[in-house]
């Protein structure tokens, strides 16, 4: 599956797009909710051996939307700022168009949460590795495999 970009001169490689991705923190996960329409709601995640993993409670309307149709779509706006002179804005985004896998291996889904504490809350392991043990059988982890991964940047 290959996205044609209108600007194809702000399209990063793929090397970078991964660097750029592991810079952010926040996006937005697209379903199919139901009826056809799409659901997005924004998530936090972390990049953990070049793949994205997101965490969520196991239950909820994307957890039902995704159990129903795994497809999804993930976009991170990792910088953005406005260039009021030149009527436009710098930014660097990426879109991820793949499969949301639920994480069943404890090693793997550890690891996830791990990496979220140590990279987004340095400083505070004693007590996030503390907050895993308790909660690792009640939260969700899914891995987002991609089919399609896309970087674009404009930086002014």
């Amino acid at each position: 599956m290959e996205h044609k970009m209108h600007k194809a001169s702000r399209q990063l490689p793929e090397d970078e797009t991964l660097e750029l991705l592991k810079r952010g923190d926040h996006g937005t996960l697209s379903v199919q909710g139901d009826d056809g329409y799409p659901y997005a709601t924004p998530v936090n995640y972390i990049v953990v051996h070049d793949k994205v993993y997101l965490h969520s409670a196991p239950y909820g309307y994307k957890i039902q939307c995704l159990e129903r149709n795994p497809k999804c779509c993930f976009s991170a706006i990792v910088s953005t700022r406005i260039i009021p002179e030149k009527i436009t804005a710098a930014y660097e985004s990426v879109i991820l168009t793949g499969q949301a896998v639920f994480v069943e291996d404890r090693a793997e889904k550890q690891a996830a949460l791990e990496a979220f504490v140590t990279q987004k809350h340095p400083g505070y392991e004693e007590i996030g590795f503390q907050m895993i043990a308790k909660q690792i059988d009640k939260t969700a982890v899914l891995r987002l495999d991609p089919v399609a991964l896309t970087g674009k940047a404009y930086r002014g």
